[in-house]
């Protein structure tokens, strides 16, 4: 029997959960459409331009910028290299611990 992808179907859009201390920005990103599994994610303060992060495990991505007090955007790209570009996700008051929703994989 052949495996078959299936595209996931998701209410909303991506959400971006933002941890960290300091300098050290882990963000986790959840329910993702589309193919459903992310293989890079860049991040934008409003006043850097786009940085690379690292996969740390599972959907928890990782930089180490200083990035508060700055608007936080963001450029998520799938398996099957589709990209979403949320712009100002998270004010640029945003604090750790706090789930900010972007744009949505077409599906």
């Amino acid at each position: 029997m052949e495996e078959q992808k299936i595209k996931c179907r998701k209410e909303g859009g991506i959400r971006f959960t933002i941890s960290g201390s300091g300098i050290f920005l882990s963000v986790l990103i959840s329910n993702v459409a589309g193919a459903g599994d992310i293989t890079s994610v860049r991040i934008k303060g409003s006043r850097t331009g786009w940085l690379d992060m690292g996969r740390n495990w599972g959907q928890n991505w990782h930089i180490n910028a200083n990035l508060q007090n700055q608007a936080l955007s963001f450029e998520v790209t799938s398996s099957d290299k589709m990209t979403v570009i949320s712009y100002t996700v998270a004010p640029k008051d945003w604090r750790f611990g706090q789930t900010f929703e972007g744009k949505q994989f077409e599906t």
